[in-house]
């Protein structure tokens, strides 16, 4: 298309970014929950930390089982369903935690919501993949993807303070209850471009400038690409693969900060709960930026692959540095302060993580690919937890786990660096085992 493109009619397809990205709020919120209420649950139950890091893998291991039947999912009965099922579900399993009373109670809570909160980002990636073109789809796709980021942000003074007036059970309680009644919304008032009764036919047109339309206007139906033959396109597997050295980074950061504050380095719950949102506020604002800058970067021409591999190195280069500056500092403000500067640099380039399977994906196909993609992303969430709580337990403590988390961070910045972005095409042996299905 050309850059003096002329903008449609109407905007519906900003509202349905925002209804993803309240969606993708409520499911951090219920998800980081757990980890604000971890120093309580810790000394109420005399848990150590590698049981909490167990908890925290335990949620990993239905979320990474999803990730493919997600995919599935999403390609048959669409995000609407979906995501509503999921949303109500998640809620139930987040307030069914204020039941739990030790280790393994904790770990069926965590389970179930690991299960049904699978369908969470592959719902949001496919939203963005049917309603946003290319020249809107970073900043589309690092919007839902730093809702993760305020989500995380909020639930720190919000849990806090809700475990302070009235304990940490009310905190699940209420928290489960938000996602409870946005799952009853979802579903009526999600529509897919074709089904929208308001959409004009300029943004239908815009919605699809770059995809090959028929005699009717319709998106040209092009060979899908067997789920179970995903394995073998490399180009997905390794960007699959650095997404879960991604995640391992952020779900270190988001599963032990609070306890790295208060156990470490002697914080109070109250000024934990404080200190804990500011490097999230930090990776929010950072990634709306960068991802505004690089949707201009390829209005002007750069392509998706420069993108791609700039925003991502950005992000997990920088990531490394700023956590191995961080464990060194002792000031209560340089902690913060060179924390959020890891929270920043990684959302800065951040808002490309999430456009990577939308990019990839042949038309059509953007909820298997996600939920692919989402699965090399929940291996990395699955070890981040476990392996930190390990660490943290032996003689390296807090700064070995996050060494390590360092080093992953550049193994991940590697695998998005040496990587190509443009769409896959089936291959000529695998045409047939999709045109026999």
């Amino acid at each position: 298309m050309s850059k003096d493109i002329i903008k449609p009619e109407t905007n519906y397809r900003t509202f349905t970014v925002v209804i993803a990205c309240i969606a993708i709020i409520i499911n951090y919120i219920d998800r980081v929950n757990f980890s604000v209420a971890t120093p309580t649950i810790m000394e109420t139950f005399s848990i150590t930390p590698t049981q909490i890091g167990l908890m925290g893998s335990a949620f990993f291991i239905p979320y990474m089982c999803m990730m493919l039947p997600t995919g599935y999912l999403l390609n048959k009965v669409g995000p609407k369903k979906l995501m509503s099922a999921s949303l109500i579900l998640w809620g139930l399993a987040t307030m069914a935690t204020a039941l739990a009373y030790n280790v393994g109670t904790f770990l069926a809570t965590r389970i179930a919501m690991g299960l049904f909160e699978a369908p969470g980002f592959p719902s949001a990636s496919r939203v963005v993949a049917v309603w946003i073109p290319n020249r809107e789809r970073t900043l589309a796709s690092g919007a839902f993807d730093c809702c993760a980021r305020i989500g995380t942000a909020f639930a720190p003074p919000l849990v806090v303070w809700i475990i302070l007036h009235w304990g940490w059970q009310t905190s699940f309680v209420l928290t489960g209850a938000l996602a409870l009644i946005f799952g009853i919304i979802w579903i009526f008032i999600y529509h897919e471009p074709d089904d929208h009764p308001k959409v004009s036919k300029s943004e239908l047109a815009y919605i699809r400038q770059d995809e090959v339309l028929d005699e009717s206007g319709k998106v040209k139906a092009t060979t899908p690409i067997p789920m179970r033959k995903f394995i073998f396109y490399p180009r997905l597997v390794q960007a699959a693969l650095a997404y879960g050295c991604y995640l391992y980074v952020w779900n270190t950061f988001t599963t032990w900060m609070p306890s790295f504050f208060v156990n470490a380095r002697g914080f109070s719950m109250t000024s934990m709960g404080n200190a804990a949102m500011i490097p999230y506020i930090c990776a929010v604002v950072l990634e709306l930026i960068g991802a505004t800058i690089f949707d201009r970067w390829n209005r002007r021409g750069a392509s998706i692959t420069m993108l791609r591999r700039t925003g991502m190195s950005i992000s997990l280069i920088g990531s490394a540095i700023f956590i191995f500056i961080a464990i060194q500092a002792v000031e209560p403000f340089w902690i913060v302060f060179f924390l959020s500067a890891f929270a920043g640099i990684s959302g800065l380039g951040a808002g490309n993580v999430q456009a990577v399977p939308v990019d990839l994906a042949p038309y059509g196909q953007a909820g298997g690919f996600s939920g692919f993609y989402a699965l090399g992303g929940a291996l990395g969430s699955f070890f981040a937890p476990m392996l930190t709580g390990f660490v943290i337990d032996s003689q390296y403590g807090y700064n070995g786990g996050f060494i390590l988390s360092a080093c992953v961070a550049l193994l991940g910045a590697a695998l998005y660096i040496f990587n190509r972005y443009d769409r896959l095409e089936i291959r000529d042996k695998d045409k047939l085992t999709a045109n026999a299905s």
